[in-house]
């Protein structure tokens, strides 16, 4: 890895922490610039903007969180089998990555990320909706809201995460498999599906 990738790399990671403390408004340039141990004008060459720093780490963290949850991924035979990996996957993801997780909880609905950065996201992570489309054709949901779904989903698997952040117990699987059965119940999701 070159100095210019691995300077980009400690950059993200102290932003990041920084952006994490302090919110948007409250990490001016020349704190990263000082806490990265450069000068403010040696950032603006990496990162034109604090605004392009903000939707870089954002990108760069939905990748490194997408590689994960498609951890093992491929062995998954069904739907349900592919969504309790994926739900399995973004727990631990989380929980070993807290202030990324942060990060993006703090950040996913605010106006610092861009459109375009919305876009590319959701095109990365096509596979859910994919996965989710099969269970709504198999199921004869066709009425349902796929995005409405996915949402549901998502919004189950990350509380259940914030559980484990909140009592601070490790990740056990047994104690998550409660609420996504409650998920696939919901959605008459059976093993077979």
């Amino acid at each position: 890895m070159d100095n210019k990738i691995k300077k980009r790399k400690i950059i993200i990671e102290i932003a990041t922490k920084l952006f994490v403390e302090r919110g948007f408004h409250g990490t001016p340039t020349s704190l990263i610039a000082k806490e990265v141990g450069i000068a403010t004008g040696t950032l603006f060459n990496y990162f034109k903007t604090k605004d392009i720093l903000i939707n870089e780490i954002f990108m760069e963290i939905k990748r490194e969180q997408k590689e994960n949850i498609l951890k093992d991924l491929d062995g998954a035979k069904t739907s349900k089998m592919k969504l309790k990996k994926i739900w399995n996957n973004l727990i631990v993801w989380g929980i070993e990555n807290p202030e990324e997780r942060k990060f993006i909880n703090y950040f996913s609905n605010s106006n610092f990320i861009s459109d375009d950065t919305r876009t590319e996201i959701n095109k990365n992570y096509k596979f859910l909706l994919d996965i989710f489309r099969e269970i709504i054709k198999k199921k004869g949901m066709g009425n349902t809201n796929e995005l409405m779904l996915i949402l549901n989903f998502l919004g189950a698997c990350i509380f259940t995460g914030k559980y484990f952040h909140i009592t601070k117990e490790v990740y056990d699987e047994k104690i998550s498999d409660e609420p996504f059965e409650k998920f696939c119940k919901s959605i008459d999701l059976t093993d077979e599906d």
